[in-house]
C-alpha cells in the first residue's frame, strides 16, 4: 500500500517556474483520497475545484471555466466519456483539455476516442498527475 505525505496548504510553496499563471483544475472523481492529494499538491496559484460527479461538474464549469479537467472514466452517476460529450457541446467548454483516469490501460482507446488531451493508468502517483495537469495548461 502506497503512503502519500501531504503538506497542508498553507505549507504549499509557490512554484513561479512551474505555474506562473492563475490555473483552475476540475478534478471529478467519487475516490476521496485522489481528491485530497489533488488539492494538496498543486501549487499555490492552482485552485482545484473537487466534485463526484460529472453533471455537477458541467454546472460548475458552465459558471466559471476551467484551465483543464482530470476525471475517472467512472465515477458517480456520470463518468469521463459523457463529460468529453457534454463539454464538446458548450463552445466556451469544447476546447477545455480533459485527463482521463482509466482503471486499465486497454481503455486507453476509449480516452483517444473521445477526445481526451490525455489519460493515465491508475494508482497514478501525485506528482505525475499534477505534472500531467500542468503540461495540459501551458
Amino acid at each position: 500500500m502506497k503512503e502519500t505525505l501531504l503538506a497542508s496548504k498553507s505549507e504549499r510553496v509557490a512554484d513561479p517556474a512551474t505555474s506562473p499563471k492563475h490555473i483552475r483544475i476540475v478534478a471529478v472523481t467519487d475516490d476521496h483520497r485522489l481528491r485530497e492529494e489533488l488539492s494538496y499538491g498543486f501549487p499555490q496559484q492552482v485552485d482545484v475545484v473537487e466534485t463526484v460527479d460529472a453533471r455537477d461538474a458541467v454546472r460548475s464549469m458552465r459558471e466559471t471555466v476551467p484551465s483543464a479537467v482530470v476525471v475517472d472514466l467512472q465515477t458517480g452517476s456520470s463518468g469521463g466519456i459523457s463529460l468529453l460529450k457534454e463539454m464538446q457541446q458548450h463552445p466556451a467548454l469544447a476546447s477545455v483539455p480533459v485527463l482521463i483516469l482509466l482503471e486499465r490501460e486497454q481503455d486507453a482507446w476509449l480516452a483517444r476516442a473521445f477526445g481526451a488531451a490525455g489519460h493515465l493508468t491508475k494508482p497514478v502517483e501525485t506528482g505525475e498527475l499534477v505534472a500531467g495537469l500542468l503540461s495540459l495548461v501551458d
